[in-house]
């Protein structure tokens, strides 16, 4: 069977698709390690603690670090929802080049099919004739 005029196409859009898987799975990634990125500073917050006595420079110690630990947690979760927003964008560009490819795939397949179809006629015209010649020839 002879090449498809959309073979070039659908190889160009099945690139283009695995490109899109990539980008989509490192955001996938990226939004992963800024969700672990955020649990791990809830997790160290909850460990901390004033303490129950002691000089006011102890308590102002722990009191900046848990002012520190707040200012963590509210830059994780500001990453965690760039890359939400990230994963999000992938996901909508991962979708739209599938489609772009299923499209031409789809393209490719129909006119492989009607190639198939008429070389089948063409076989279907030739064993006719191939028949009909036979016939004359045991007739004479």
């Amino acid at each position: 069977m002879g090449k498809s005029r959309y073979e070039p196409l659908v190889k160009f859009k099945k690139k283009a698709l695995d490109s899109a898987e990539r980008a989509l799975i490192a955001a996938n990634n990226a939004l992963s390690a800024a969700s672990d990125k955020l649990n791990r500073a809830y997790e160290e917050l909850s460990h901390m603690r004033l303490p129950p006595k002691g000089s006011i420079g102890e308590f102002t110690q722990v009191a900046a670090m848990i002012r520190i630990q707040h200012q963590s947690i509210e830059g994780a979760k500001d990453e965690l929802r760039s890359a939400q927003q990230q994963q999000f964008l992938m996901r909508e560009e991962f979708k739209a080049a599938m489609i772009d490819y299923e499209k031409f795939k789809y393209l490719e397949m129909q006119e492989m099919n009607l190639h198939l179809k008429e070389m089948k006629d063409q076989e279907a015209k030739m064993v006719d004739e191939i028949g009909t010649m036979t016939y004359k020839r045991g007739a004479i």
